[in-house]
Parts: C-alpha cells; structure tokens; sequence
C-alpha cells in the first residue's frame, strides 16, 4: 500500500560548518554577553561568551597536551551534572575533532563501562568522587546484562575530575582545574588565545564530520549508541527560529536549562542557546523550583514529569485551600480552559470571556506564575514522553504557552513540535522544517532529513531493523517505532509505541502509553503502568510519590499508607473516570498500588526517566498475576 510522502520545507543551510565553528564565531560576535548563569552561593553569577571561550580554548589546550596525545576522533566521555564544565568541556571536545560521548550521571558502574567499551572511550571527565569511583571499578572488569567484561577492554587511558574536593591525591587522576592550567601555560608559549593546532582541528571540521555518540537509554535491552555528526545537530539549530523557541526576548530572560546534558533534548538547549547567543541559566532538579524563582527564565523546556509534579503539587496546594479559596480557583481553570480553543486557532475571545479572563489573571494566575518564577516565560517546551492532556490544559489555562514536541535521540532530536502561534492539545505539533515524513503500512512513522543519525555504533543488527531503503534512491528512512497519525491541518498525533502494543486474549489491541497519561492526570497518581499482553482484560500498577501520600493523609487525617483503603477507594474514582471516556477493551478492569516511587535508583525508571516495563513487570509479575485470579499463566 502506497502512503504519501510529506515532504520538507524549504531546505536551509546555516553557515557554520562545525559546532566547534559555530561556537568561537557565537562567542566572538557576542564576547561581552552572558553566556552561562549558574548559582554562586545564595544568588547566580553570569560567565560572558568570551569568558566562556576563553575557558573551552585553555581546556582544549590541555587535552592536546595529555600524556599519548589527543588524536582527532579520540572518544572521549562527561559523565557529570548538568554545569558550566560539562558544557566546557564539550566543546573543548569537540573543537579538537574529538568525540563527546556523554554518559547520565545517574547510571551504574556497569552501564559506565559497558558505554566506555562499546565507544572505544580513551579519555574521561567525571563530575566527583562518586563518579571516579565508577570510573576506579570498571577499570578492573565488570558485568553488564549478565555479560563479563575483562579489564582488557576497557581503553581507559586518562581521567579528569571536575570538582575533586575529599579525593585523596593519586596518579591514577587529575582535576579540571590542572589541566585547564596545563592549557593556559601552553597557550602563553605559544603566545597566542588559541592553540595551533586546535585552529587547524576546527577549520578543518565538516557537517559531515562524527560529533558526538549519545547513548539510548536502554528501556529494552542494552543502550545503543546514536551516531550523530555536526551537520545532524546544526541541521535543527538551522531551522529552530521557525519554531518561536529562542527570541530576541528570550536572548536576554534566559533559557533554563536543568536537563541533563546526556540527553539529546538538554543537549539540543544547550547548543541553541550558544546558537542564538541565549544566556543560559543553569540549574539542577534538587533547586529546580528555587532556582525558577530567582532567575525567571523566558524559556523552560523540561520532560513530562516535571510539569506533572508540579501539577500534582498545586492541586495539593488548592485542596488545602479553605473552600472559598477553591471555588475561586476552580472559577479561574474553567475560565482559562474555555480559552484553549482560541488559542489553538489564534482567534481573538469573545469579549464575554475576555473579561472573565482578565479577572482570573487579576486575581488568580498572575500571582501563581509570578510565585512559580514563570511570570516572565514566553514558552515552555515539554519533550521526551508523553504530556498528560490534562496536565498541558492547566498550563494553559493559566496563561502559559506550554507546547509539545517529539523527537528521538535518532533525530537529535527534533520531528515536529507545536509553536506558540499554531498548537493544537492532543498533537506533538507540525514537522520542524528539516524533517521529511511518510507512514508505513502499519502507521509507523518513518522520517529522513539532515538531522537523522547514520546509524548505531557496532550494531548493525539494530541499523537493519531501524532502517529502510528509499525506493527513490534518497536518503534511508528511519523506522521511529512511533505508531501516528497526521491531521488535516498538519499536526502529528501519536497513538502509541509500535512494541508497547498490548494485544488481549481477545484479539484487541490497546496502546498502553494513552491510558497511563490520562491515569496521570489524576493527582495523586504519579506513575501507572498498564499491563494485559494476552491476558483477558487490562489492569494496571499504580505508584504515589512520597510528596503526594503525604499531602493526602496531611489532608484527610489518615496514615500516609499506599494501601490505606480510603486511598484505594479515591484512586478507584479516579480509575472509574478515566475507564469513562475509554472503549471497553481499554478500560482498566483491575489495578494494584504499588508500594515504592519509580525512580532511577530503584532501576525502574532510565535516566531519562521512561518506565522500564520489563523490569516492572519482573519485579511485580507476583503482583499483576493477583489482578487475573481465574488465569494460571504468567504475564
């Protein structure tokens, strides 16, 4: 069956042949404007552009100068925070023709070694004595899957510490600080800002050119490593003031930037904020909330989670609320929501509800978003995983342009996105301009472009399956394991992941991903997972995070306890009215609370902070078997 192909926009070319190019022009055309600001004590300090350069030249200088030398292509892996010196080094990196291999500071030895393995890594940044640790055991071998690893293949050669306080000095390290010395003391010899030889590096840098290898997070098996080039990142860079993201307002407000830097999506803010020349204010998911309120940021992009948990947060906030309080405040949602379609369609409100607007700005949100630290926010971009609709209508609602996008590590990481002046609730948005897009039989979406990776590191088995040749002899299309479709306007709805498909015993097919977010939508319910691949019916786990149980028993008088039967009996509500508006094969027959938070640490979530079903379903099987008592076969 033939699908029609939506073709591209206007193909555009920037003028940078490098993301090491792009950097030193960015930085000598706006030396004196902030770079980066970043916490010092109880308030934020600003690095310039040409601060900034200043630093990436004195650290390139000193990796030149490491013991074996620096060979172009030499692999070199950050695994730290999200912080002036990842970003520093990063583009040390890559102005001497290495390659970044970014690695979440979250993950395990194992995982460290198995991507230093895999990447050929020789040299590596780490953030601090716990990271050095990791770094310290994988180099005597290591298991990861069940597979050994001898201490021969790890190609360690060289180990940086960014903030070394309480590591006992050995040979076996050496701080950021020395090396940046290091380089400092070459580039006075050579009486010069900047290295020779790294001039030559980066003038001789292409779009073509391998960049950086970001590892996926692994939800399935073991990570892979996305092979992504300067032209792939630059090719989005290129396009990215069509999507209203980075403006003249936001160069001066800040773009906030707390993800990590390991993944595509922090990595993508990042290099657009040195693109657009964007201050970028940098923060952590510790001060996350602090830290909006004392820098008020133009722009916020952040995964689902968090604007989930801050939902769930307000809702507690309001039920605390004497009553009076809370009609107000439900007064000022409907009014905010009913402007939603207007806003969708960029059509003037009619002026009844303009002025109820107006007074709900007045006396409702104004001041919320100010106490938030959104008051100045022009957008913000919610990417990684799906946003609850209900979630993504309060923002909304309360008067900020919350808009959706989707991509992959694959893409890095733009498809489609919606933009403040053309969004539509339900839809990740129209296709970023680079992007071309067609639907495979089974819905699939499939995308080329100037953005999409090559292919995997050393894994041509998963290049076969991801891949498929064009019969137009283009570009290879990339098979994104999103099932989607497009509206008449040109907006892309995803409907689910081609392999998270339950299928019942009854033959039907039901797109877990869609329940769980509208499961989320139901404070205190922080995560869900729905399970029934082939089983008679779907149930689900539920979890309530520790802040949620506490504001419920804070509120209702009763033990903060996931199995109390009071909030069993709330989440059976909250079940019922979601099993409402699914079909009958979708509803949710049975559910269990389960009594720990999904997180990194407990290894059910990835660092990305995508639910790890398998693993789930493991640790639980014992659990969701309770949900099917008259079944006597495992899930």
């Amino acid at each position: 069956m033939a699908h029609p192909i939506v073709p591209p926009m206007a193909p555009v070319v920037g003028r940078d042949a490098s993301l090491a190019g792009m950097f030193f022009d960015r930085a000598a055309t706006a030396a004196r404007l902030p770079a980066m600001r970043s916490r010092r004590g109880a308030g934020f300090a600003d690095v310039s552009f040409a601060a900034f350069a200043e630093r990436v030249e004195a650290v390139a200088a000193g990796l030149l100068g490491i013991p074996g030398g620096y060979a172009p292509g030499t692999a070199t892996a950050i695994i730290a925070s999200t912080r002036e010196a990842w970003m520093t080094t990063d583009f040390a990196v890559l102005a001497i023709a290495g390659v970044t291999v970014p690695i979440y500071a979250s993950v395990l030895a194992a995982e460290v070694g198995y991507v230093c393995v895999d990447a050929d890594v020789e040299v590596i940044v780490v953030e601090n004595q716990s990271q050095l640790d990791k770094v310290r055991a994988i180099r005597a071998g290591f298991e990861f899957l069940e597979v050994p690893y001898d201490r021969s293949r790890v190609k360690l050669r060289h180990i940086v510490v960014m903030d070394p306080e309480g590591i006992a000095a050995a040979d076996d390290w050496e701080s950021l600080e020395d090396l940046e010395a290091r380089g400092r003391a070459t580039l006075l010899a050579h009486k010069g800002p900047s290295h020779p030889e790294r001039l030559l590096r980066t003038r001789g840098l292409t779009r073509a050119d391998l960049a950086t290898i970001t590892y996926t997070s692994g939800t399935t098996g073991a990570p892979k490593g996305v092979l992504q080039t300067h032209g792939n990142w630059l090719s989005v860079l290129d396009v990215a003031v069509d999507l209203q993201i980075f403006t003249d307002t936001t160069r001066i407000t800040g773009a906030f930037l707390f993800l990590p830097l390991a993944h595509a999506f922090g990595r993508m803010v990042a290099f657009g904020g040195v693109y657009f020349t964007t201050v970028m204010i940098l923060s952590s998911p510790d001060t996350l909330l602090a830290d909006l309120q004392a820098t008020r940021p133009g722009f916020v992009p952040a995964a689902p989670r968090v604007y989930e948990k801050i939902y769930a947060r307000l809702m507690a906030t309001v039920h605390e609320q004497p009553a009076a309080r809370q009609r107000i405040f439900k007064w000022a949602v409907d009014v905010g929501q009913r402007t939603i379609p207007f806003t969708e369609t960029n059509a003037p409100l009619p002026l009844r509800l303009r002025l109820e607007f107006a007074l709900a700005e007045r006396f409702v949100w104004r001041a919320l978003r100010t106490r938030l630290g959104l008051d100045r926010v022009e957008v913000m971009l919610s990417g990684s995983a799906a946003l609850s609709p209900t979630v993504l209508r309060f923002f909304l609602a309360m008067g900020i342009t919350l808009v959706e996008a989707y991509g992959l590590t694959e893409t890095c990481p733009g498809v489609s996105t919606n933009r403040p002046d053309g969004l539509r609730v339900g839809t990740v948005g129209r296709l970023i301009p680079c992007v071309e897009l067609r639907f495979a039989d089974d819905g699939e979406i499939c995308v080329r472009g100037p953005n999409i990776t090559a292919g995997y590191h050393k894994r041509p088995d998963a290049n076969a399956e991801a891949f498929e040749a064009a019969t137009d002899g283009g570009q290879q299309w990339f098979r994104t394991g999103d099932i989607g479709e497009l509206d008449a306007n040109g907006f892309l709805r995803l409907t689910d992941r081609k392999k998270d498909l339950l299928k019942t015993s009854g033959g039907k097919f039901v797109a877990p991903q869609k329940v769980e977010g509208m499961l989320k939508g139901h404070p205190p319910i922080t995560e869900a997972v729905v399970v029934g691949d082939g089983r008679k019916y779907c149930a689900a786990l539920i979890a309530v995070d520790d802040d949620a149980l506490k504001a419920w028993a804070g509120r209702t008088g009763n033990p903060a306890d996931r199995q109390h039967p009071a909030l069993v009996a709330l989440l059976q509500q909250h079940v019922d009215a979601v099993n409402h508006d699914l079909a009958k094969f979708e509803t949710v027959k049975q559910f269990r609370v389960v009594n720990e938070v999904f997180s990194i640490d407990n290894g059910l979530l990835t660092a990305s902070f995508k639910v790890k079903r398998k693993e789930v379903a493991k640790r639980y099987g014992a659990l969701i078997d309770s949900m099917y008592p008259d079944e006597g076969v495992q899930l």
